[in-house]
């Protein structure tokens, strides 16, 4: 079993997890295949991991993929994964050094490079999650697929659709160019020790080029998205008022019918599409984004 497992590793490397570091280790066999099989690996994938922790998720997917680049910055995981782990798993490359865009960028120069498809699979420690997610978004058309465990109230914001609670500027920033699929709940006692929050595993995968949302300026419509947001509990003819001081309501209203958009609305009751379309009216009225809030 996975939770014995655990406990053999944390003996052999005499590790108490720390905390402060969000070292919070998978014990639920269940989950992990769950993971892994969301990542349908055939065998001839390039994939990353972010926080290898003990290896347990690393063994599972070296057997599946072609080469696994992995990250682990606690020296001493380092070197129980360098002991007990590599030596068994030879396509595994480990990075001693935090998870980076320039790091990330090298690997899918690689993968690239090796026509293999680039998948990320990654147990993520949560206090870097934010940062994961703005690379995942950023490197969206390399990446064929992410399979990501998250703190439950962040997946709920980047799986979230209109009018949905959770439905945030984030929401819409994600799936501009993601398709967001939620695939399970993880308890708290599916770790050892328990986290004090609820973790869910999801998955992004690129959505068609047709299916993208490319506005003319993504400042303006990430400025618009993100300041409405501040708003959500007025309507939005009020919140563009207060996003963008230097209209009026009187031009506010007038943007919002140029864009087919209800001015009585609530920012969380427009979707996507809809910012989109505002956002290139604004453009074209040459509405620009204030320099700050």
């Amino acid at each position: 079993m996975l939770e014995n497992q655990v406990h053999r590793a944390l003996a052999r490397a005499r590790l108490r997890p720390s905390r402060k570091k969000g070292q919070h280790f998978l014990i639920d066999d269940g989950v992990l295949a769950t993971v892994v099989g969301a990542a349908q690996l055939k065998g001839h994938e390039y994939v990353v991991e972010v926080g290898a922790g003990l290896g347990t998720l690393t063994e599972a997917l070296a057997r599946r993929c072609y080469r696994l680049h992995t990250f682990e910055l606690d020296e001493r995981l380092v070197r129980y994964l360098e002991g007990w782990v590599l030596p068994d798993a030879r396509n595994v490359v480990l990075h001693d050094i935090a998870f980076n865009k320039y790091k990330l960028e090298e690997i899918i120069s690689e993968a690239q490079h090796a026509g293999r498809p680039l998948i990320i699979v990654t147990n993520l420690p949560y206090q870097v999650s934010a940062m994961f997610l703005h690379a995942v978004v950023k490197y969206t058309p390399p990446l064929a697929l992410t399979v990501v465990m998250l703190q439950r109230e962040v997946a709920q914001r980047i799986t979230a659709t209109v009018g949905q609670a959770s439905y945030s500027s984030f929401s819409i920033y994600v799936q501009s160019l993601l398709q967001t699929r939620w695939i399970c709940d993880v308890p708290a006692h599916a770790f050892y020790p328990e986290p004090k929050v609820k973790s869910a595993v999801v998955t992004l995968a690129p959505k068609p080029v047709e299916e993208h949302l490319v506005p003319r300026d993504y400042q303006l419509f990430f400025t618009l998205v993100e300041r409405v947001f501040k708003h959500r509990r007025k309507m939005i003819k009020r919140a563009l008022v207060l996003a963008f001081p230097a209209l009026s309501l009187e031009q506010s209203v007038s943007l919002l019918a140029a864009a087919n958009i209800i001015p009585e609305q609530r920012p969380q009751q427009l979707s996507p599409a809809d910012y989109l379309r505002l956002a290139q009216v604004l453009t074209e009225q040459g509405v620009s984004a204030p320099d700050s809030c």
